[in-house]
């Protein structure tokens, strides 16, 4: 059941290049979410084998209990913020983003990925 949430978190990754080059930078932010979120349960249902029903990413990375990702969280708050903000947005309201946001999400979830063992390829 770990390999699912894996390769959907690498294929919202990788799509959210595709949102760029489209210049849908909102929904490019959404899918960086969507990838942080499901590798983050991957690792708790690989660690804990448990999946909670959590969608807070801030709340995810305290349950995870990974040193790496909790100095990566605290360090990079305001992209956590930004990607919360995306996953609300995406859903619910018309947010914009620009390239600055993306580039830094994108960076985030990368580390996320090195974090947790997850190859980004």
């Amino acid at each position: 059941m770990y390999e699912e949430p894996v390769e959907r978190a690498k294929h919202f990754y990788r799509i959210s290049s595709y949102d760029i080059s489209a210049g849908r930078y909102e929904i490019a932010l959404f899918h960086l979410e969507q990838a942080v979120q499901l590798a983050l349960k991957a690792y708790l249902l690989k660690t804990l084998a448990d999946l909670p029903k959590v969608h807070s990413l801030k709340e995810l990375v305290e349950l995870c209990e990974n040193e790496c990702l909790m100095r990566l969280a605290d360090e990079e708050w305001y992209v956590v913020d930004t990607l919360e903000d995306a996953y609300i947005g995406g859903r619910y309201f018309i947010r914009r983003y620009g390239r600055k946001e993306y580039e830094a999400s994108r960076k985030f979830v990368e580390g996320v990925f090195r974090c947790l063992g997850i190859s980004n390829t």
